[in-house]
């Protein structure tokens, strides 16, 4: 096997990696939107999980080349950065839960742009 054809299966395979990275992110969707839903309730005992689903998809889309994804990820993790430090018994400023809120709906609409046009490549 020649390095032409090594490079083609190695470009396969991240190809594929980055589809499931797509496919499982937009799959965790009703997670963000529940969690979401839970912290704008009120509920501060999402906010930890949101955490850290927003830092594994700002990585995990910053290594795949997903920057649009990587950044509306990175914005809510900075976001909850703020809010997983403060008090226990203070209340979410509703200027950060609105920030919170549209970095959310932005992170959705970022994957379901980029799984689209996966799609559309692979036709």
């Amino acid at each position: 096997m020649d390095d032409l054809d090594k490079e083609a299966r190695l470009l396969g395979k991240l190809a594929t990696i980055r589809q499931g990275f797509l496919q499982r992110t937009r799959g965790e969707l009703p997670l963000l939107f529940e969690l979401l839903g839970r912290i704008q309730a009120g509920d501060s005992t999402g906010l930890v999980q949101l955490q850290t689903f927003a830092h594994r998809i700002h990585g995990s889309g910053a290594t795949f080349d997903f920057a649009a994804i990587s950044e509306s990820a990175g914005q809510i993790e900075n976001l909850l950065g703020v809010l997983v430090g403060a008090p226990v018994a203070a209340v979410v400023d509703p200027h950060d839960l609105g920030r919170l809120m549209e970095s959310g709906r932005r992170l959705a609409l970022e994957i379901g742009a980029a799984t689209t046009q996966g799609s559309a490549v692979d036709r």
